[in-house]
């Protein structure tokens, strides 16, 4: 039981600091409305460590994977935090 509540609060503050980066990634490059224009943001925030410090391996393991393979995750997480800005 502990185990379990325990892993849905790691969840739930993965998906808080996934969606506070695209929030961050959003204001910092308001002209950005394609996928392609937010996910070139996204990378660009990751390589420069601009959002806490985190790069490519901390934002992957807080859910953030900017894998190709992972363009469905990341067009959902987006407009997730679109709509809760």
């Amino acid at each position: 039981m502990g185990v379990d509540r325990g892993y849905k609060e790691f969840a739930l503050v993965n998906n808080k600091l996934a969606l506070e980066f695209v929030r961050h990634v959003l204001e910092q490059n308001p002209d950005a409305t394609s996928f392609g224009a937010i996910y070139d943001a996204m990378s660009r925030a990751a390589c420069m460590r601009s959002f806490h410090n985190l790069g490519y391996q901390e934002l992957a393991r807080a859910g953030i994977s900017l894998s190709l393979l992972n363009t469905a995750n990341l067009e959902r997480l987006i407009a997730e935090a679109r709509r809760s800005r």
